[in-house]
């Protein structure tokens, strides 16, 4: 259960975490419950993308970030979106609708930041459906990593919705990938 603190109280504890981020603070922060401390830990987990610590920043982004904040801040204005976008990278499988809404943000740099999070779990079957639905997504990068993820957790039943897909792709990355999925679907079927 979160623990409420005054106003002057968190904001000490948020100001202290923001100049001095640890995995421990974020996880001590995300506990406190209060929406006001997502784009401080988002930043320390963005920040840490590539050190040892970035599964425990992404725990605590987790712990803070259910659904309803998300989907919250994805309706809310431009900054929200983008710290929303950012969160949904903290590898929590229930975010796949929300990754699909932030695919199609009209901000570019949400979309963007969805695509990094969308290529992060090319092989979670989480995600089955959102592949499938992204592969006519207007955008070709968006595609491109829908038929990589079908590629790699596809199903047999994938191969008509790949070869549908594959005659109507224009982008030359987007058919290339399809068609590599595709001929992984084939042989896996055939070797089944």
């Amino acid at each position: 259960m979160p623990t409420q603190l005054d106003d002057a109280t968190f904001l000490a504890r948020l100001t202290a975490f923001t100049n001095k981020p640890s995995p421990a603070g974020a996880l001590a922060l995300a506990k406190l419950g209060d929406p006001r401390a997502l784009p401080a830990l988002v930043d320390a987990m963005t920040d840490a993308m590539e050190g040892q610590d970035v599964s425990r920043y992404r725990e605590a982004v987790r712990t803070l970030a259910d659904l309803p904040l998300l989907q919250r801040w994805l309706a809310g204005d431009l900054a929200g979106r983008r710290i929303a976008a950012q969160a949904l990278s903290a590898h929590d499988a229930r975010h796949a609708l929300l990754i699909a809404a932030a695919l199609v943000d009209p901000d570019d740099q949400v979309r963007a930041i969805a695509r990094r999070s969308l290529r992060a779990w090319t092989a979670s079957p989480a995600l089955l459906q959102l592949f499938r639905g992204a592969l006519t997504n207007p955008d070709a990068r968006v595609r491109v990593l829908a038929a990589e993820g079908l590629g790699k957790i596809g199903e047999r039943g994938d191969i008509a919705t790949l070869t549908i897909a594959l005659e109507t792709e224009a982008d030359d990355s987007a058919r290339d990938r399809m068609a590599w999925a595709l001929e992984k679907l084939e042989d896996d079927a055939a070797g089944a």
